[in-house]
């Protein structure tokens, strides 16, 4: 497997990115939030009712240990299911995300009889057994297609990446919010504990609405990037930290303010669509993502955009149609040898 780290050529004047792509799927984050309010979406409550028990059981496991399995996300969703509030389709397809990557953990806990196994308890929080199918099912009737083309890989190789950056020193796990102990299940044979993806990172952007802003991450640091070549083979790129902070850098020197588009539509700009603020993340627990409902990690680079056009706004934005950024431009490409 291919791993391509992605940087920009401090001498060359094509570096850097030509635009911001509006888009349905950002390339850094298949599992994102589409907006922090969840004003624009359909929301569901039918789950079944073992999913609610499900939620109830793990809430009170959970209670009983002191709380020490779970993010705060997973915390959050056993409430919602627990109480059967509606959730957004975008939650849905997180649900199903998580129940598939932590379904060995727990029928491992299962045939062990650890009912107080994280494994067991997190798996609970998120809607049990039952909440898998119904997940699939209305991600299905939203005219969603997955399996064949899922990647199994592609999770445990961000792991790996993450893992290798941090022998590099190129990113901190514990900076980027994440305990090691919160990387996926292929983990569990180097540590202990909880072994729970944290899905409160937020990807895409969130959508306030009175304003007509777009508010998200443009780039995220170690986040892996599928990609094919010339022979159809997948392979993965990504960014450190460093890398991001001179793309971001040459961005403004170049003036890209408004160079945006719609799917990676390139030389069809949409006009009155402009950058207002942008940042890097230094400090994640006092950023100022938190206050549109994400998560921010260390060295990503945010982004909030103006859309005065109202055929974005209200053909692609309220919609759904478009979820999140995608940057586009010419980089460097550094192979990561074995």
């Amino acid at each position: 497997m291919k791993i391509v780290a992605l940087d920009i050529l401090e001498d060359s004047i094509l570096a850097g990115i030509d635009a911001v792509a509006l888009v349905e799927k950002p390339a850094i984050e298949t599992d994102f939030f589409a907006f922090a309010a969840e004003q624009f979406a359909e929301t569901y409550n039918d789950y079944p009712e073992a999913a609610i028990e499900a939620a109830r059981q793990g809430i009170k496991r959970n209670e009983e240990i002191g709380n020490k399995c779970a993010t705060q996300v997973g915390k959050v969703r056993a409430q919602q299911l627990a109480n059967r509030e509606p959730i957004s389709l975008d939650t849905v397809r997180r649900m199903r995300s998580f129940l598939i990557r932590q379904k060995g953990n727990y029928e491992l806990a299962q045939e062990r009889k650890d009912y107080n196994a994280c494994g067991y308890i997190s798996y609970l929080l998120w809607g049990g057994p039952a909440a898998l199918p119904w997940a699939e099912k209305v991600l299905r009737q939203a005219g969603e297609k997955f399996g064949e083309n899922e990647d199994p890989t592609k999770t445990i190789i961000e792991g790996i990446i993450k893992l290798e950056l941090e022998k590099m020193g190129a990113i901190n796990i514990e900076k980027m919010g994440l305990e090691v102990s919160e990387l996926p299940a292929y983990t569990n044979e180097l540590t202990t504990g909880s072994i729970e993806v944290n899905e409160g990172a937020s990807y895409g952007f969130a959508a306030v609405d009175d304003q007509q802003m777009l508010v998200g991450p443009l780039m995220t640091p170690g986040k892996l990037i599928p990609r094919k070549d010339e022979n159809e083979d997948v392979y993965y790129v990504y960014f450190t930290e460093d890398s991001i902070k001179r793309i971001a850098y040459k961005a403004m020197q170049d003036k890209i303010i408004d160079k945006v588009n719609i799917e990676h539509d390139s030389g069809n700009n949409v006009d009155d669509v402009y950058l207002v603020e942008t940042w890097l993340v230094e400090d994640p627990a006092n950023d100022k993502s938190a206050k549109y409902g994400f998560k921010p990690v260390k060295g990503q680079w945010f982004g909030m955009y103006k859309v005065d056009n109202a055929d974005v706004w209200e053909g692609y934005v309220k919609p759904g149609l478009v979820k999140g950024f995608s940057v586009e431009g010419y980089f460097a490409e550094q192979v990561i040898k074995n």
